[in-house]
Order: structure tokens, then sequence, then C-alpha cells
């Protein structure tokens, strides 16, 4: 019983160091996972060669963050295409967009936009499902902003719980040991 009982300490142990072990290294990150630091760069996209372009800042959680020179009549949702679509940590749902302009956009009756002081915050999730994204015309100059997702739990907290299990988990299977030694 007692060997039972060790060796399930140890298998415990065990996972839990791993456990915290694959924890740290996520955070550091090993020498090969180490990825340089996205960089933005200048796109042009055009249909035809005469066609004149307007020029975009699109920066945050997108594939492909820069500057874009697109077409006059281009859209949000077609820019955002263009640059590869967003980031698996991307949130659609509150997307900025800074207008040189603020008047284009100001007769725009949508729930997926709203306006504060010559910024819009878009859904991008509801023009998707509900359409809409024709009257999103961008303009020359114009700024966008794809924010990334929010974690509910922050790194160090899931460290700390991942210590405290560890911590239970060892003065648990003592205090069981102990017990069961007894007898």
């Amino acid at each position: 019983m007692k060997k039972t009982l060790c060796s399930f300490m140890a298998f415990c142990f065990t996972l839990t160091s791993v456990q915290l072990t694959q924890a740290q290294s996520s955070d550091f990150g090993l020498l090969g996972d180490i990825k340089p630091p996205q960089q933005s760069a200048e796109y042009i996209f055009r249909s035809s060669p005469k066609e004149s372009l307007i020029s975009i800042q699109l920066l945050g959680a997108v594939t492909r963050p820069g500057i874009y020179y697109v077409p006059a009549n281009t859209d949000l949702m077609k820019l955002l295409t263009l640059a590869g679509g967003n980031s698996a940590n991307a949130d659609l749902s509150e997307i900025l967009v800074r207008k040189i302009e603020p008047k284009t956009w100001a007769e725009i009756k949508s729930k997926a936009v709203n306006e504060y002081q010559g910024a819009y915050e878009v859904d991008a999730e509801k023009i998707l499902k509900y359409g809409g994204s024709r009257q999103l015309k961008l303009a020359q100059d114009d700024f966008v902003y794809v924010p990334s997702r929010t974690s509910w739990i922050s790194g160090e907290t899931s460290r700390t719980v991942t210590f405290v299990s560890v911590l239970l988990t060892i003065g648990l299977t003592a205090i069981l040991i102990k017990n069961n030694s007894d007898n």
C-alpha cells in the first residue's frame, strides 16, 4: 500500500511540475519559439493601372498590418480581407475607425456602428451577420485599428493557481501517506 501511495505521489508531483514547467516555458518561450515582432508594411491594391488610390493605415490584430493604398470605393470589410483577415485573437466587435472627415459616416444608421467624437466603433461581427458593409466606405488617411481580445485570466493568475495546486497536491499526498502508514 505504501509503495502504491509513494508511486501515486511521485506521479502527481511529476505531473504538476511538468505543467508548471510548460507554463513557464510558454511565457518566456524557448529559443526556437522566438518570433520577430510583426512589422508594418505598405501594400498596393488596384484593379486597373490608372486607378487613383487612397492611403489607409490598418493596425492591430490583422494578418498584415500596414499602410494600404486601395481604390477610393473600398469599404472596411474589403480592407480587412485584403489584409489577410483577422488574427486568431482579434476582437471584431470593437474595430476602431478614425475618420479624417467624420461627416461621411455621420448619416449611417446601423446598430453595428457607434460614433465617439469623430471616431467610430464598428462591430464587424454584426456587419457580417446582417450586412451593410457597402456604407462603410473609407477615405484618404483614415485610420483603422483592430484590437486584440483580452483574456479572462491573466498569465500571473494562471501561474499562481498552478503553484498553489502543486503545493496542495504535495501537502495532501503527504497527509494521505502519513494517515495510511499509521494503519
